[in-house]
């Protein structure tokens, strides 16, 4: 092997390490977002069942049915973006691997197979960050559509503070 083809292979086993990086942090951000999420739905439901047990049919029952639904989908599509995700990465670690491999057998085609690999480790990359931005784009709205419905809400002033008092020792519960 010349020095030129080593020089081309460590680059390329560079690429594909530092693409292997950058999915692990995405991977690590996605799963941070993941567990707020799951976080939230676990607060809602806990909010949600308090107020069934006081048997109260109200307007804030069926927003908490609707929360819970919207906070279950939106914990489905992260899950489907951190599965992508983890196939790139596996994509990643392949094309590395592939390269490897290349260094201690003289093949050509592991130089090709590997950047097969590599580009679709990327494609499905891009696929995976597409995931996440079409949840973060759905999410959004109803978000602050939801925070306005729970800033309109007709509560007296006290039964409001008690109800934000609950939500805070359920979230340092929650916490620990």
């Amino acid at each position: 092997m010349s020095i030129d083809d080593t020089t081309q292979l460590i680059q390329l086993i560079l690429n594909s390490v530092l693409m292997l990086l950058a999915c692990a942090f995405v991977l690590g951000g996605l799963l941070l977002r993941r567990s707020v999420i799951e976080n939230r739905l676990q607060i809602t439901n806990i909010e949600y069942f308090q107020i069934l047990d006081r048997f109260e049919q109200s307007n804030r029952l069926a927003m908490l049915q609707k929360q819970l639904r919207h906070l279950q989908q939106r914990v489905k599509t992260a899950n489907n973006g951190i599965l992508v995700m983890y196939y790139a990465l596996t994509l990643f670690v392949a094309s590395t691997l592939l390269l490897s491999i290349r260094t201690v057998i003289s093949a050509e085609w592991l130089i090709t197979s590997s950047m097969a690999v590599f580009v679709a480790g990327v494609g499905v990359l891009l696929f995976s960050v597409a995931i996440v931005l079409l949840d973060l784009h759905q999410s959004d709205r109803p978000f602050w559509q939801e925070m306005r419905d729970i800033l309109s809400t007709d509560l007296p002033k006290k039964r409001r503070v008690k109800k934000i008092r609950v939500a805070r020792s359920i979230r340092r519960v929650a916490v620990r």
